[in-house]
């Protein structure tokens, strides 16, 4: 991996002055660097590119900033995805696990080929509201349908590969993939899913029912989702983005699709050991 687009959120504190060393040592290494078109008026002596040109020419990419901005990286990649690195500036940071003191590191092991790959896959979300055209997006983490501009509660009626599941009265639903199983459903009371699996995650948001619980579906499942002609309207977002105001009768499919993405970590990369560290988990207090 030579050469690399480099993805530079400006809004979190330390991406810019951590640049120098980045370019130096990638050119030590002999590694290529692309940037942004709009990062050329602080980079003058880089080569900054359109996205299209960007992605295109590059062997992988390097997010620098929290995992917002790595989920914007692959919505941004579209149809072929790159291998994606991300290092953190962000708080928790699960997707973006190598750290600020790492980034040597990071290049020398891009540089050297000595990553390793975890393949995660996408999501495929289909939304219209009524008489309008559906429009598709690729998920990573996780589609949520929550609040909208009313405190009232949701209704939602769900199927699973064309069968009823149930209709949830609740103030929304998160649909997680394993990667985001740590991410908002995990907030609302979803488990931890392991990074090779390939199973959705179904966590309502505060149900008004006592005996509503997360349900975990197989990767060979269709969901399908609607909003009942009686429920508020709702506001869906995908991977935390907001992409549709959901008025009554509007409809979701969910789906894994045939396109997946791999993050690349460092060679001690250990997802348990950053999960007990990110949450942390620290056992028994007794001695």
């Amino acid at each position: 991996m030579k050469t690399l687009a480099v993805i530079v959120n400006q809004e979190k504190s330390g991406t810019r002055e951590i640049l120098p060393k980045l370019i130096s040592k990638a050119n030590s290494l002999g590694l290529e660097l692309l940037f942004e078109a709009d990062d050329a008026s602080w980079l003058p002596n880089q080569t900054c590119l359109d996205c299209d040109d960007l992605f295109s020419r590059a062997d992988a990419v390097l997010t620098l900033g929290g995992d917002g901005t790595l989920l914007s990286a692959v919505r941004r990649m579209g149809h072929c995805p790159l291998p994606l690195l991300g290092i953190n500036f962000g708080k928790l940071g699960f997707l973006t696990s190598v750290t600020q003191d790492q980034v040597d590191q990071a290049l020398e092991a891009l540089a050297n080929g000595t990553c390793i790959t975890s393949r995660r896959p996408l999501l495929a979300c289909s939304f219209r509201n009524p008489g309008e055209e559906a429009q598709t997006v690729r998920v990573l983490n996780d589609v949520v349908m929550s609040w909208g501009k009313s405190s009232h509660i949701a209704t939602l009626e769900v199927t699973v590969n064309g069968g009823e599941l149930t209709t949830y009265t609740c103030d929304g639903l998160i649909v997680s993939t394993p990667t985001g199983s740590t991410g908002h459903s995990l907030s609302a009371g979803g488990p931890i899913l392991s990074p090779e699996t390939e199973d959705l995650v179904l966590s309502p948001i505060c149900p008004h029912s006592m005996t509503v619980r997360p349900v975990v579906l197989s990767s060979r499942s269709t969901l399908g989702i609607q909003l009942a002609p009686h429920s508020k309207s709702l506001v869906l977002a995908c991977d935390g983005q907001p992409v549709l105001e959901m008025v009554p009768g509007a409809k979701l499919d969910i789906q894994f699709c045939h396109l997946g993405i791999e993050l690349l970590q460092l060679p001690d990369y250990n997802y348990w050991e950053v999960l007990r560290n990110k949450l942390h988990w620290r056992g028994s207090s007794v001695e």
